[in-house]
């Protein structure tokens, strides 16, 4: 096994930079840090707005971005086909960490998983037709549980009770 197999798998990063640069000091200590890391095996691939142009159309996720907001989100990174950083110069921790979150296997929930916790893997309840069937009446509201605190002569507002108002104080 020689050291390159040992080498931890590394995914490839695009970075857009503008020209001419908003901050001509801060992209050349970026290009530096960039240089670094390619010079360390690092497949980092950076395009320059007016020697590259043909890159800026090219790449789909970075042409819709600029039509919606303009030259001004650059620079952006992308990792594959997402964008990781716009609008900001990557640090060299980032892309380092980019480039090996990148290369490694992992499960992408789609959208309404993700947003039932970290992992993307609680299940979703499912009531027939939602919330907003229940308002409207078409589907019926799910059986409401029995037992629980008692709460005296109090009503419960929330649970729809509109009765004659407020009981008088005791």
């Amino acid at each position: 096994m020689t050291d390159a197999d040992d080498a931890p798998q590394l995914a490839g990063l695009d970075i857009f930079l503008p020209s001419p640069p908003s901050d001509p000091a801060r992209q050349e200590e970026f290009l530096d840090e960039a240089a670094a890391l390619a010079e360390a095996g690092h497949p980092i691939t950076v395009y320059l707005q007016d020697e590259d142009a043909w890159a800026f159309t090219a790449c789909e996720p970075l042409a819709e971005l600029l039509d919606s907001a303009g030259d001004q989100v650059l620079p952006v990174t992308l990792l594959g086909a997402d964008i990781v950083v716009s609008s900001a110069y990557p640090s060299t921790e980032q892309m380092t960490r980019f480039a090996r979150l990148g290369a490694s296997e992992r499960p992408r929930p789609n959208a309404a998983a993700a947003a039932c916790g970290p992992s993307g893997a609680a299940p979703m309840p499912r009531t027939a037709g939602g919330f907003a069937a229940q308002l409207m009446g078409v589907a019926p509201a799910p059986a409401r549980p029995e037992g629980g605190p008692e709460i005296g002569n109090r009503r419960n507002l929330m649970g729809g009770d509109i009765g004659e108002g407020l009981p008088p104080a005791s």
